[in-house]
């Protein structure tokens, strides 16, 4: 039963007043108004795949008779791939201001159709390039579209892009710009995002970027890897911690977990950066080289995982100033952790039993958790991650395979009771 239907009885009974009753009214009626119904959110997806679906069918009509074509045919043909996705951009933004589907669907045509333009007089033109030459030169022309077409879409086409552009610069090996560019790059999106986060909005498409951003971001990292790979592992755990503050953050507080990707991947980055670093080989390796502080200091590994520890840092001092440290939770603060026993590794072995255990611990409290919540996926989620923690010591630890099977078994038997006490519990509580 909806709030609004109660509001009558709820002034009946000299709940609330008629006065407070027409104020929550309205302000249902302007949420209701200001989000996106199903029916538009079916309309907006299909809108993009239908745009994505004209332009590929447009490159196939083309393709079919390009070669027999004179080239000013051709170059007709191109700038006009190029005019009319712009006119119906124009139409969108005069005829259309207030409908979303058209504005996202025709920019996502115009974004596309940028491209597809680029590759047509490159090839008429026998105009040779490079990969990341490319794709920049695309970015650059079709990133206006986010601000002019207030379009999320092109911005997370944009953010894809970049990221694109980030590892061509890596593989071409003639690219003009620096490695780092593309962290600038990835910063021209992000008033249209902060706008997007100060409105609260709720779309489909603002919702896919509290996905894409984090994941963009870590995947970007592997972009400052050069000389000390090893020393990674704190850099992308710090990466995750930050990921976790921002996604505890107010704006999220009241969003499901599907809608809070900074959350899940900073908890999973997390748990899946220590079990990739319970393996003793990892530690062997860190171990058995040199790190030289003065070549170390001026690397990119040191200083993005600088700069990362740093913001993580300042995050977690607001964290403790507004709540006090014994109300921190252990994962907020367990990149710290994580940085102390990675440095202890350099000593000492003892750092691959601490790794282990804290694997077992954070399987333990994500068990605790969803026990205390009745929420079976967190409880399930804790299982596993000391199932696979289980799995992987089954492969470097010499055991018979009557006690990996008796450990597997054990731990079988663990998801069937859990499972069987949290569904009794629940409905228990629903009688």
């Amino acid at each position: 039963m909806s709030i609004l239907s109660d509001l009558h009885e709820l002034v009946s009974s000299n709940v609330i007043s008629d006065e407070t009753a027409h104020q929550i009214s309205d302000y249902y009626k302007k949420k209701q108004s200001g989000s996106m119904s199903g029916k538009n959110r079916q309309l907006l997806l299909f809108g993009i795949l239908g745009a994505f679906l004209v332009g590929i069918g447009l490159l196939f009509i083309v393709a079919n008779q390009w070669e027999d074509l004179p080239r000013s045919v051709k170059t007709a043909c191109a700038f006009l791939l190029l005019i009319v996705p712009q006119m119906a951009c124009v139409y969108a933004m005069y005829k259309k201001p207030d409908k979303v589907v058209w504005l996202e669907s025709t920019a996502l045509i115009l974004f596309f159709a940028v491209s597809a333009n680029i590759s047509l007089v490159s090839q008429i033109y026998h105009i040779n390039g490079d990969a990341s030459t490319f794709i920049l030169t695309w970015m650059l022309l079709t990133v206006p579209l986010v601000y002019i077409m207030n379009s999320s879409a092109v911005s997370i086409a944009y953010l894809i892009g970049i990221l694109s552009y980030s590892f061509a610069i890596r593989t071409d090996g003639s690219a003009l710009w620096s490695n780092h560019l593309p962290w600038f790059l990835f910063l021209v999106v992000a008033p249209h995002y902060f706008k997007l986060i100060r409105s609260s909005s709720d779309g489909p498409l603002t919702k896919l970027l509290h996905w894409v951003v984090p994941a963009v971001l870590t995947l970007n990292l592997t972009t400052v890897v050069h000389n000390f790979g090893l020393l990674m592992p704190p850099v992308y755990f710090t990466i995750f911690g930050i990921f976790y503050f921002i996604g505890k953050s107010n704006y999220f507080q009241y969003r499901t977990t599907e809608q809070n990707g900074y959350l899940l991947i900073g908890t999973m980055g997390s748990i899946i950066t220590l079990i990739f670093m319970s393996f003793k080989s990892n530690w062997e390796k860190l171990s058995s080289k040199s790190f030289p502080f003065d070549t170390v200091s001026v690397s990119p590994e040191f200083i993005a995982f600088a700069l990362l520890f740093a913001l993580a840092a300042g995050l977690l001092y607001q964290e403790i100033r507004k709540r006090g440290l014994a109300e921190l939770k252990i994962m907020e603060f367990s990149w710290v952790l994580f940085l102390f026993i990675f440095v202890l590794g350099f000593f000492t072995t003892v750092s691959v039993y601490l790794i282990n255990l804290a694997v077992f611990a954070t399987g333990v409290i994500m068990i605790r958790e969803g026990a205390g919540k009745n929420n079976l996926s967190t409880l399930n989620s804790g299982m596993m991650v000391i199932t696979i923690l289980l799995i992987c010591r089954s492969f470097d630890i010499d055991l018979t395979y009557v006690v990996k099977g008796l450990m597997f078994v054990c731990v079988g038997i663990g998801f069937f009771i859990t499972n069987w006490w949290m569904l009794k519990k629940q409905r228990k509580n629903e009688a």
